[in-house]
């Protein structure tokens, strides 16, 4: 399934693989795919997925939420620490936040576990958009 989701204001392409269609329809509580870009003495991109969906998240599907955030570790600075639930803080980039949403998003669900990734390409946001924007030659 590929639909269009809007994250502050922008357009992101959001892919959920056939695995995980099937997967979403076991779980028995939404699902929050926490898309984080992190800052610091490291630049990385991280989805992690968990069962508390905050109110401002925004719906894929049924059961399926996603949420992004610009965030930095100030304590550590070891993907060890920070796959394993070091705590981060916002990045001071909120009122620049826009300019950070990546452009598409997956989800897949392999070997029993939920993996997701996004990722940027300017031809794709120039085509998403144009879309916005009511441009009917991409219809």
């Amino acid at each position: 399934m590929v639909t269009v989701i809007y994250l502050h204001g922008r357009p992101v392409r959001a892919a959920i693989t056939n695995e995980a269609e099937l997967a979403l329809g076991t779980v028995t509580n939404p699902l929050l795919a926490d898309i984080n870009l992190i800052f610091g003495c490291m630049l990385a991109k991280r989805v992690w997925f968990k069962e508390d969906v905050p109110k401002d998240a925004v719906q894929i599907t049924d059961n399926l939420y996603t949420i992004f955030k610009t965030v930095k570790y100030a304590k550590t600075c070891s993907f060890d620490d920070i796959d394993n639930g070091a705590e981060a803080s916002d990045y001071p980039l909120v009122a620049d936040i826009k300019h950070f949403v990546p452009d598409w998003l997956e989800i897949d669900f392999k070997k029993g576990k939920w993996c997701g990734t996004f990722g940027f390409d300017r031809e794709l946001a120039k085509t998403l958009n144009r879309v916005m924007v009511g441009d009917q030659s991409l219809a």
